[in-house]
């Protein structure tokens, strides 16, 4: 959502702007004006907008420079740096000695990989740069860095532009990107501190803190900054998801919750959005309002597989089992190549008794996935399950010899058990055991009467340290 819209003056030039466009008039603005529409659609993501914004700007004031260069910024914005290089090329004739176009020819050159140019342009501007121009100047070096693919140049480049001026926010907001390049996130903690100290409003230095943190598994300090970034800044939507996500992938969901609620009040809803709350909520055992989210989820985004697999969990968990089959096959409609797809689909089949699809289901799931060894599992152990000892025996050897999983040389082990053929067992036994000892609890979980089996414990307590 574009926040930009609570500025009142902005919405009511952007009306009055697509009024005349919808009427098909040649609309007039003051310079600024137009600058301010722009920004509004550059802001809402809409570039191409933006972009027709800047040409009536030209057409009403095609001898000001500024109107071109705002141009050629959203025409490198969109990866068009030949025409922006066009655009600059009629910003200089207004022109001729302005700084800030030859720096975005720079980046445009940047853009196009033609970085030695870049940089020798840059060089030549420092020597009368102040330092707010000098800062911009490193920071489109790091761009041409960045092209070459040196990131530690990258890194040292952004740094400069920081120290000279820790207000640049589109230093800071490619520092971010610079340090997951790099990897240098212990630096980065260091430098975004000692922003701070001087300046603990600035929003992007916290939020790029919070990742340095999250990326070193500091979480709860990752999570204190990514709060303090969109406290201080209620429009920066990206602290606040990265905030809500960490607090998910700590399973702190009521926390997670809170974070994606404000989301929702702040921000246009998606459906990425509303997936995630409904994951919240199934994993606080609050089905009916994870259905809830997940059905506006899918509203918003109706061939999304994932969705409609999550509504089926739900629907399984409360032992709903033809509505989480509906749910399942219509996951299987949109996508038809994830094992968990079929499994959960075969679970819900054996629920109901429906034995023979529920047996399908698992083959079809190896099918998609037959170097997993869990896919295999499911089959050898559903088939145990239902007396077909033979069939598991023949599907945990071919298990095995394609995904080489030592839970199916249990699985083996198990069969073999249960068939009588206990000196072969017992052989197989002692490999597993000496494959991953630990593991020697799975065949307990299938066969609990080999618990008092004293070969099989005799054997066990051999491999024990």
């Amino acid at each position: 959502m574009n926040n930009f819209r609570k500025d009142p003056e902005a919405n009511n030039l952007v009306a009055a702007y697509e009024e005349q466009f919808k009427s098909g008039e040649m609309a007039f603005f003051e310079e600024k004006a137009y600058f301010k529409i722009i920004e509004f659609y550059e802001k809402d993501h809409q570039l191409d907008k933006a972009l027709e914004v800047a040409d009536s700007a030209i057409a009403h004031h095609s001898y000001s420079a500024d109107c071109y260069t705002r141009k050629a910024e959203l025409l490198i914005g969109l990866g068009k740096e030949e025409a922006a290089l066009a655009v600059l090329e009629e910003a200089r004739l207004y022109a001729p000695m302005e700084p800030e176009i030859d720096l975005l020819w720079a980046e445009a050159l940047a853009g196009l990989g033609r970085t030695t140019e870049a940089l020798a342009l840059t060089e030549t501007l420092k020597d009368m740069a102040n330092q707010e121009l000098l800062s911009n100047i490193y920071l489109v070096e790091s761009i041409a860095y960045e092209a070459e693919e040196q990131h530690e140049r990258m890194f040292y480049a952004l740094k400069a532009a920081i120290d000279l001026d820790p207000a640049n926010v589109a230093a800071l907001e490619r520092f971010g990107i610079c340090v997951e390049l790099s990897r240098k996130y212990v630096e980065s903690i260091a430098i975004h501190e000692a922003i701070l100290e001087k300046d603990a409003y600035a929003a992007v230095a916290w939020f790029n803190l919070g990742q340095a943190h999250a990326y070193l598994g500091n979480y709860e300090e990752a999570i204190s900054a990514y709060e303090f970034a969109f406290v201080i800044d209620e429009d920066y939507e990206e602290a606040c998801r990265e905030c809500a996500a960490l607090c998910f992938e700590l399973k702190q969901y009521n926390k997670s919750l809170k974070y994606y609620h404000e989301l929702l009040e702040v921000f246009e809803p998606d459906s990425e959005i509303y997936t995630a709350i409904g994951q919240c909520y199934f994993y606080l055992g609050k089905y009916h309002a994870a259905i809830t989210f997940y059905n506006r989820a899918i509203q918003l985004d109706p061939l999304n597989d994932e969705i409609f697999f999550f509504i089926g969990e739900c629907y399984f968990k409360e032992e709903s089992w033809q509505t989480a089959i509906h749910f399942f096959e219509k996951a299987i409609q949109v996508e038809d190549q994830r094992e968990e797809y079929y499994i959960a689909l075969g679970e819900s089949y054996r629920k109901t008794g429906r034995i023979a699809n529920a047996e399908q289901c698992f083959h079809q799931a190896i099918e998609v996935n037959p170097e997993e060894g869990f896919t295999w599992m499911r089959l050898v152990t559903f088939l145990l399950e239902t007396g077909k000892v033979e069939a598991a025996l023949e599907f945990a050897e071919l298990g095995e010899e394609e995904s080489g999983s030592v839970e199916l040389l249990y699985s083996r082990i198990a069969c073999l058990f249960t068939i009588g053929r206990r000196q072969e067992a017992c052989f197989w036994l002692g490999e597993a055991l000496i494959e991953d000892f630990e593991m020697h609890r799975l065949l307990f979980n299938m066969l609990p009467g080999l618990e008092q089996d004293s070969d099989v414990i005799s054997l066990i307590l051999t491999y024990t340290d």
